[in-house]
């Protein structure tokens, strides 16, 4: 016997276009899973990617997981186009052999037909994943967004699950199995090449039919004499021949299915913007945290939610519109995760708004409680994160990105002093007990819709005192916000006026096309637009990926 008869075969190799691409949609499935879990783990019942937060990446994870999704076409477009043109078809084929080899006495021979059984069950997994995540990108009206949601999770979870049968199976059959990975031969060079070509097609089609897709508000004009009023009533001419917009949002706390839909106006006469905009909504929430009167003092109605900023029972109705030239989701200013910032996160751990790019997202909020007693809108915006030693309020504990526009006077403050124990002290009380009448009939029912009033002038209150606290009994419900009247300055650029009736808000809300600030935006051709809708919700609203692109008749 000669040494040669002891020299082992040479190691099977696969080819580096194979596992050129092998590699690579492992990769890109490890960024497209630790993205995907980062944003289910914003829902408040997913345990198990919140029980995984601490591993999950953080920061813009909506972008890398669409990002990894285009990735994940390039790959599957380029290895069918590799198999078709390098006359590969064989190493997939689950012909009437490979199925009889399933039961066969050679063990490689069924480990090697099961696992291309298992590429067919991952390529369905794949397929059904585009197919699931294109439908949620798309936003398509007629399709429940949670139920979708839920089964792509479910698609990701099986590819998971996948993935780790698929490994198994590389180790039963041995190291010089898995070795063919790791030390391909070049091959195919041509079929490669017209593969790359192929997907590359196929990419840039994705993003020019994306492009198509983008949905136009056009800003028509009107003379100066016929624009709206801005009173909350959509009965003004100009609104008649203004083009509507409908925008389906979704994910959003206490909401059908978590979904609303918010539809979008929107005209100008030369120096100011009008917009309107209506949803529905079956209450009318006005109980923003109040504070109720016990045997042992004054206490906020709900839970410790709201210091976590994540309050969803006792909270106003609010819209938040935002403005900005990038169409990334969230204006490029949203960012999941308990420390996003690589500094002290949101109390709630969720994520916060900030800028890496040094622009400013131009935000406008509008608070049913807080802000449309003054008539206006809360002119806010999203830029760099700001160092929290020059912040106050209730951003003072960590790093955000989130401030308001300069202002001069007015505004609202919230009308209580944390005592401890869960006890505070109103900060004002009303100049008589009778001007409460205004809240109407108080219903502990967080979904109940409130008739009243629930807000008070600051003309109307005097400072805290025990005297005065003393003819309140136990029981008395207090507003928890004062109003000393309209924002001035910057914050105050936007007017607004809502009312709710049968079960719909409707907006109206102008600013001035250019107000010169550093904290605004233009309304102009080409600015991306944004709502949100929140369900008496302090943070969880609806959202939606897809801007309106203005366009501003001349």
């Amino acid at each position: 016997m000669t040494d040669e008869d002891h020299t082992p075969p040479p190691l099977p190799r696969s080819d580096a276009m194979t596992a050129a691409l092998h590699w690579g949609l492992v990769a890109v499935v490890l960024v497209s899973l630790g993205s995907g879990l980062r944003i289910a783990a914003d829902a408040p019942d997913a345990a198990l990617p919140q029980a995984l937060s601490g591993v999950l990446p953080q920061g813009e994870v909506v972008v890398w997981h669409l990002w990894s999704s285009v990735a994940v076409t390039f790959i599957a477009v380029a290895y069918v186009a590799y198999v078709v043109h390098a006359g590969l078809g064989g190493r997939l084929a689950l012909d009437a052999a490979r199925l009889r080899a399933i039961a066969g006495g050679d063990r490689t021979g069924r480990w090697q037909a099961i696992g291309v059984m298992g590429h067919w069950f991952a390529f369905a997994l794949v397929a059904g994943m585009a197919a699931t995540g294109g439908l949620l990108y798309v936003e398509v009206a007629a399709l429940p967004h949670e139920a979708l949601a839920g089964l792509h999770r479910m698609l990701a979870w099986g590819f998971v699950a996948h993935a780790v049968i698929h490994v198994a199976i590389q180790a039963v059959l041995g190291p010089r199995q898995l070795a063919k990975m790791f030390a391909p031969r070049l091959a195919y060079g041509s079929a490669a090449g017209v593969a790359l070509l192929t997907s590359g097609g196929a990419i840039a089609m994705v993003f020019v039919l994306d492009e198509a897709a983008m949905t136009t508000l056009p800003v028509t004009r009107v003379e100066a004499g016929l624009a709206p009023v801005i009173d909350g009533y959509f009965d003004d001419a100009a609104w008649t021949g203004a083009e509507a917009v409908t925008l389906r949002t979704v994910r959003g706390r206490n909401l059908p299915g978590g979904e609303v839909p918010v539809t979008v106006r929107a005209v100008h006469d030369g120096q100011t913007a009008y917009f309107s905009f209506e949803w529905p909504d079956p209450t009318r929430s006005q109980k923003h945290l109040p504070l109720i009167k016990g045997e042992m003092g004054w206490f906020l109605a709900g839970s410790d939610d709201h210091e976590r900023r994540d309050e969803n029972d006792f909270h106003e109705d609010m819209l938040a519109v935002m403005l900005a030239r990038s169409p990334r989701p969230g204006g490029g200013a949203a960012h999941l995760g308990p420390t996003p910032a690589g500094a002290p996160g949101s109390p709630n751990q969720r994520g916060l708004h900030f800028t890496t790019d040094g622009s400013v997202v131009d935000v406008w909020q509008w608070r049913s409680v807080r802000t449309n007693p003054m008539g206006r809108m809360d002119d806010t915006y999203f830029g760099p994160p700001a160092d929290p030693a020059g912040t106050k309020g209730a951003e003072a504990a960590y790093v955000t990105g989130h401030g308001t526009d300069p202002e001069a006077g007015g505004g609202y403050e919230d009308n209580h002093i944390a005592l401890g124990d869960g006890r505070v002290r109103p900060l004002y009380l009303p100049r008589t007990p009778f001007l409460l009448a205004r809240l109407g009939r108080f219903d502990l029912d967080p979904g109940a819709s409130d008739a009243g009033e629930w807000w008070l002038a600051k003309a109307d209150t005097v400072p805290y005192g025990e005297p005065l606290d003393a003819r309140y009994p136990i029981g008395t419900v207090l507003p928890s916000v004062v109003v000393e009247g309209p924002f001035q300055g910057d914050r105050g650029d936007v007017r607004a006026l809502g009312r709710w009736h049968d079960g719909r808000w409707r907006l109206e809300a102008s600013r001035r096309l250019k107000t010169g600030s550093e904290f605004d935006l233009p309304i102009a051709t080409g600015i991306h637009l944004w709502v949100a809708a929140f369900d008496h919700s302090q943070t969880r609203h609806s959202q939606h990926l897809h801007p309106l692109r203005l366009a501003v008749e001349e």
